[in-house]
């Protein structure tokens, strides 16, 4: 028998807009940069992330 499905909670407040104002900020080099020597860690450790 199927459980039912929750629904999926909001985020409402500070908290929102903080979020919203930290996604549609474009990433600064720094963070690119982590990003691709994570990238390549992972590829070593034969680990893939889509």
């Amino acid at each position: 028998m199927a459980r039912k499905i929750n629904l999926t909670p909001t985020l409402s407040g500070i908290d929102a807009e903080l979020f919203i104002e930290r996604l549609n900020s474009p990433s600064t080099p720094e963070e690119i940069e982590s990003l691709k020597r994570a990238d390549e860690v992972l590829k070593k450790l034969n680990i893939f992330v889509n």
